[in-house]
């Protein structure tokens, strides 16, 4: 079958723990509707080979680009698998997406086959056996695709190679950080993407851990969060921003001596007052991680301090170099702020299809991220914020997140956007708010705190309060072009009702 084929890094990882540990725990469902499942590393193994067989027989080839619409079930690691086995491509879908991005990036990818996983197995035949558009690297494992692909798809090439070694890196940084290998990471966030899925299943296999998929975290499962992290000994949580948020606001506290899981977060600027509230209050440290899809996953794994509290820097990259220009070109020497920009093994080489994007993406061998960091004199990095979310308000660089950081720690805001407004006499910021419903606190509230915290210069001109959740991208980001239109409606709905 495919058994002649080359064994890839990442198939070759899991089919090592099915022959040098088979029987231990490799998944633990607790997320309805699979509560109770369990796969050992064997399990996994041996239901790929059965997937593998059915790929082959729906007339999928090595080579093949099969678009896999990620959900959390228990065959979707064993689908990975068979796909990699077979040497075949993982085209990564996010079930949330609208039909229009969906579409664009089946056809941009060229997949020729399609998995869903919901609500039953089936694997469809999409596409003609004709030759694809663009050429893949050798060996990619998956193809992912960042937010905003509808007008500039930008594709990334997950190859075997760069993926292992990036997993590799993370587990030896997580291991120092928490002086040890994890055995069980929860997964609290939506399979949606290839963060979620290297941040927790990939990097599992790195670490010879088993990932505990516990009930998405929402206002009403986030009260009961570390009970569950206690009751299956939970040793590493990765929590996105908004959702370290979410803990924050409603959980229950830790019970006194429990074990001390390692706590990281990543993929979004961490506030620092969420940080030190989180701190506060559950008594455990939280690691700020920073990372790329670029880059394959995180690539700096944070800082503390010399009594081993948590910093808001990101600490030093592992593995790649790094580098700050500043507004000029100009590469900045010692402290300083600039955009980071990245060098190293682990980079995409370019995305796929899209030469244009490549070509802005680098300067040489230097991938610029966009994001904007400040480097002490100690070498350690702080994220300032992204680039393109800055407004010129009065003279003054006013980043979209520091408004939304000066809302959140207003204890009944939920959530919070900020956006950016052209108006006739220059730039203004505008501000979405998701308040707690049970809280007295108004839009004016909001504002006249975020006036005394921040300065009338950096506050926003103007509070809109909504009632549901901010759009995000399937990685729990803000998904700031959604946020703007969501702001457009309802600052025109609030001007008709005056």
């Amino acid at each position: 079958m495919a058994h002649d084929l080359p064994v890839r890094e990442l198939a070759n990882r899991y089919l090592r723990l099915a022959q040098e540990r088979p029987d231990a725990d490799a998944l633990i469902f607790q997320r309805a509707p699979f509560e109770g499942i369990r796969l050992s590393w064997a399990d996994i193994a041996d239901r790929s080979e059965k997937l593998l067989a059915h790929f082959v027989l729906a007339g999928m080839a090595p080579g093949a680009r099969c678009a896999v619409t990620l959900v959390d079930h228990p065959d979707t690691v064993p689908a990975l698998l068979a796909l990699w086995r077979l040497d075949a491509t993982a085209v990564l879908i996010d079930a949330a997406w609208g039909n229009r991005l969906r579409d664009n990036v089946l056809r941009h990818s060229g997949a020729d086959f399609g998995l869903e996983l919901l609500p039953e197995f089936r694997v469809v035949r999409i596409g003609s056996s004709e030759g694809f558009p663009h050429a893949l690297p050798d060996g990619t494992a998956m193809l992912g695709y960042t937010s905003g692909s509808t007008g500039d798809p930008k594709g990334i090439p997950f190859t075997h190679s760069k993926l292992a070694l990036t997993m590799h890196a993370s587990a030896a940084a997580g291991a120092a950080l928490r002086g040890g290998e994890p055995s069980r990471i929860a997964c609290s966030a939506r399979l949606s993407g290839s963060g979620t899925l290297n941040m927790h299943y990939v990097w599992a296999a790195f670490t010879d851990a088993a990932v505990v998929v516990l009930p998405e975290l929402d206002l009403r499962s986030g009260r009961d969060y570390w009970s569950r992290i206690d009751e299956f000994a939970v040793d590493q949580t990765y929590l996105v921003p908004s959702l370290v948020e979410i803990v924050n606001h409603v959980a229950r506290p830790r019970v006194a001596g429990g074990a001390a899981p390692l706590c990281l977060t990543g993929s979004a600027p961490l506030p620092a007052r969420t940080q030190q509230r989180f701190t506060q209050k559950f008594g455990l440290p939280l690691v700020n991680c920073y990372g790329i899809s670029e880059a394959m996953c995180a690539i700096f794994f944070g800082h503390r301090d010399r009594d081993g509290s948590a910093t808001n820097d990101v600490g030093v990259p592992w593995l790649l170099q790094a580098r700050l220009v500043d507004s000029a070109g100009v590469v900045v020497a010692g402290a300083g702020e600039g955009e980071l920009q990245l060098a190293g093994p682990t980079l995409l080489d370019h995305y796929y299809g899209n030469p244009a994007a490549t070509a802005a993406a680098f300067d040489g061998r230097w991938f610029r991220t966009g994001d904007v960091m400040r480097r002490e004199t100690d070498g350690v990095y702080r994220i300032a914020g992204r680039s393109k979310d800055v407004v010129m308000k009065g003279g003054f660089a006013v980043y979209l997140n520091e408004v939304e950081e000066a809302a959140l720690a207003i204890p009944d805001v939920l959530e919070a956007g900020a956006v950016g407004l052209s108006l006739l006499d220059g730039e203004d910021i505008g501000l979405l708010v998701r308040l707690d419903e049970s809280s007295a606190v108004g839009t004016a509230d909001v504002l006249e705190s975020i006036r005394r915290d921040l300065g009338r210069q950096r506050a926003p001109r103007r509070v809109i309060a909504i009632a549901d959740p901010l759009p995000r991208t399937g990685q729990n980001k803000l998904d700031r072009r959604a946020v703007t239109a969501l702001w457009e409606t309802e600052a025109a709905l609030a001007s008709v009702s005056k």
